[in-house]
């Protein structure tokens, strides 16, 4: 009897452990957006823009595509939007985040597990990092797509003024709309609300034949209504191969990292220790130092495919041409390699737009999210 309940009250504290451990992982995943998601939403303004030029401010720079000094962008979205323009979508950001980082440390650590089983250390080589964070990235792309393309289109919408003269009642009169209703009356259709969903329609709401603007198709039932429930995955092609690329170069590096600060513990210590499981364990500041400047790397590295996924997703390809393209078997414009990245030839000479941006992101956001990982976990952990 007294070993069932020693059973019980164990099974309790390793439910304990895991909630809080997940409540730690909240607390850090909401602190990273707190901090880096306004350079998210800059670099992601910088990308999207289509020609180089003079800067002609927010506006522009969103709906006709010039390029705007960071500085003059920043102050114009606060001036305009207030601080909510820096943070719109930052509810998909929340939740893409929380499941791609459990996919990405999830799928690092079985791996890291599978290799290390049988062995008398548990430690992974470098090398051996670098290649389960190829697979962890590949399975993260596959799982924070939809989140990415939901943000981003969340983001536009936030930094977008509505543009004069876009409304249904400004772009056709009443009488080219009774008009319109008599021409339907003797065709056969299952709709009987037929013109009103013709007033809905986003072509018909700007006034003109052109798809819709960014700003027009955000949301999820939007997104799926005008462009279908496959486009939630546009752009995985690059971002698979920028995913892979980041965590590869990211746990690579911070496992040298790691390693590094280790040796030179050992270099202190008498006796020299024989293995690395002799020497003590890295200090928190240590880790989140070696986190950041990891995840740094990686974002350099990976930024091209980041880019070429941000704008990917940012363009509106309807549902009829999309099939369209299907049929006609359309071929995408580049060589062998940029079709198969995904990264499209006029899109080569804006790749490297928001790199400074996205480093200062990343080695922000990889410190402030294991930093505030262990802080919240020893908070909770020793709270009662």
């Amino acid at each position: 009897m007294a070993t069932l309940r020693g059973s019980y009250r164990q099974e309790d504290y390793r439910k304990t452990v895991v909630a809080r451990h997940g409540l730690a992982a909240i607390a850090a995943v909401a602190t990273e957006a707190a901090l880096t998601y306004p350079l998210d939403t800059l670099k992601t303004l910088l990308q999207v823009s289509a020609n180089a030029g003079k800067s002609t401010g927010i506006q522009a720079a969103v709906n006709a595509g010039t390029r705007v000094d960071v500085s003059i962008l920043a102050s114009e979205i606060r001036s305009t939007f207030g601080v909510s323009g820096f943070y719109g979508g930052v509810g998909w950001q929340l939740l893409g985040r929380l499941s791609t980082l459990g996919a990405r440390f999830g799928v690092y650590e079985l791996i890291c597990a599978f290799i290390t089983d049988g062995r008398t250390s548990h430690q992974v080589t470098i090398s051996e990092a670098f290649l389960a964070g190829l697979f962890a990235g590949s399975v993260e792309s596959f799982v924070g797509t939809p989140f990415d393309i939901l943000k981003l289109r969340a983001q536009l919408t936030a930094c977008s003024l509505p543009l004069e003269g876009a409304t249904v009642s400004k772009s056709y009169s009443e009488a080219q709309w009774n008009r319109a209703h008599r021409c339907f009356i003797g065709l056969p259709h299952l709709n009987p609300n037929i013109v009103s969903s013709l007033r809905r329609d986003p072509w018909l709401q700007n006034g003109s034949g052109h798809p819709p603007l960014v700003r027009d198709v955000s949301g999820l039932k939007r997104v799926t209504d005008v462009e279908g429930l496959s486009t939630l995955w546009r752009g995985v092609r690059p971002g698979m191969f920028r995913d892979a690329s980041y965590a590869a170069v990211f746990f690579g590096s911070w496992q040298f990292l790691y390693e590094l600060l280790l040796e030179l513990k050992a270099f202190k210590m008498e006796p020299k220790p024989s293995s690395l499981e002799e020497i003590p364990p890295l200090k928190p500041w240590q880790l989140t130092v070696t986190a950041g400047i990891a995840a740094s790397g990686a974002a350099a590295v990976s930024h091209t495919l980041d880019t070429a996924k941000t704008r990917s997703q940012a363009t509106i390809i309807p549902r009829h041409v999309a099939m369209e393209r299907r049929f006609l078997k359309w071929v995408k414009p580049g060589s062998w390699l940029s079709r198969t990245v995904g990264i499209l030839p006029f899109d080569e000479p804006l790749l490297w737009r928001g790199l400074r941006i996205r480093i200062a992101q990343h080695g922000l956001a990889a410190t402030a999210l294991v930093g505030g990982y262990q802080a919240a976990l020893h908070y909770f952990m020793h709270s009662q």
